[in-house]
């Protein structure tokens, strides 16, 4: 099943499929997908558009420079960043809303006790001074850890905190850059986003302080480039910004496509999925597509999009890549 319309962010809430769209207008709509509908509940002027965190009571949505929460169909301005900057990612963490800013140095990540206004915490300069931006934010529930990573052209890639953002230490310096984090009991996994490599995973075992890289490639493009990860089921979903696409996988080392679109040329900021009760539920800044399990098992039996390469080269480039940038 698909909605064709400009859908920029989905998230699931109290069983309900809350999505935000941009119009022509560049402003936004947040609205509930009913059965075969769209129902719409706001509307901003001020685009793109991302639906952060919610709940029954409020929503905190990102659109244009704009940071806000949605109560009872009113929205009320939080905080608003440089024009054409944006709130990308969010978490909740130790009782309190982290949202992440994305866009032209310097950026910061904010904090809220209660939605009703944010505070910067730190920026991407006070972590390092090369990096251009924050890419990412989530939480590890279990160990108490927010997680970030950040770009470009740095060599700090993911930093850390464990006293809810009061300090950030550095997790991960090298070449491969990334956007997304899925935490998992015994490990996280990053998903690429570098000019480096063609594309890969990096997966972090926090109790063992270990690193792995699975460096994986598309034939046919340059770069595979993640935007988002989750799980449905068993298997790890991935959503591509470039190319923009949906992908499967049950190992992590072989891909297979749910959905592409190779109209779009650039990375695509909207490219998202989650799970809606047996359903997968994805976004591609164009469409809404609904999946079940049986569209998954049709995956499998195509060929591989995403696959493991050696990247020798890739390897040199990534250490010329530092040794330009060490002091």
């Amino acid at each position: 099943m698909r909605f064709d319309a400009s859908i920029s962010s989905i998230k699931i809430i109290d069983d309900e499929i809350y999505v935000a769209i941009n119009d022509l207008e560049r402003r936004c709509r947040i609205s509930i997908v009913k059965d075969d509908s769209i129902e719409d509940l706001v509307l901003l002027n001020n685009s793109p558009c991302y639906i952060l965190l919610g709940s029954y009571e409020d929503l905190l949505v990102s659109a244009g420079e704009i940071l806000y929460v949605i109560s009872n169909n009113e929205a009320k301005s939080l905080l608003r960043t440089r024009a054409g900057n944006i709130f990308w990612h969010a978490t909740e963490a130790c009782d309190k809303f982290f949202v992440q800013e994305y866009g032209e140095d310097p950026t910061g990540i904010y904090v809220s006790e209660d939605l009703k206004g944010f505070r910067r915490i730190v920026t991407n300069r006070d972590i390092d001074p090369s990096s251009r931006h924050f890419h990412y934010i989530t939480f590890d529930r279990d160990r108490k850890i927010l997680i970030t990573t950040l770009g470009d052209g740095n060599i700090v890639r993911v930093v850390f905190s464990d006293d809810c953002g009061s300090s950030w230490r550095p997790l991960y310096k090298g070449p491969w850059q990334f956007v997304p984090v899925f935490v998992e009991r015994d490990r996280w996994i990053f998903g690429f986003d570098s000019g480096i490599a063609r594309g890969g995973l990096a997966i972090y075992y926090p109790e063992k302080n270990i690193w792995r890289f699975i460096f994986l490639k598309a034939e046919g493009y340059a770069h595979a480039q993640f935007a988002s990860i989750t799980k449905f089921g068993d298997y790890y979903i991935g959503g591509l910004g470039y190319p923009t696409s949906i992908i499967i996988s049950k190992d992590l080392y072989y891909w297979y496509t749910l959905h592409i679109d190779n109209s779009i040329s650039s990375y695509n900021h909207f490219v998202y999925a989650t799970v809606w009760r047996d359903k997968l539920i994805a976004s591609t800044g164009r469409e809404l597509l609904i999946f079940d399990y049986k569209d998954v098992e049709e995956a499998f039996k195509r060929k591989p999009f995403l696959y493991p390469y050696k990247a020798y080269i890739d390897r040199v480039r990534g250490l010329i890549y530092i040794l330009k940038r060490l002091p």
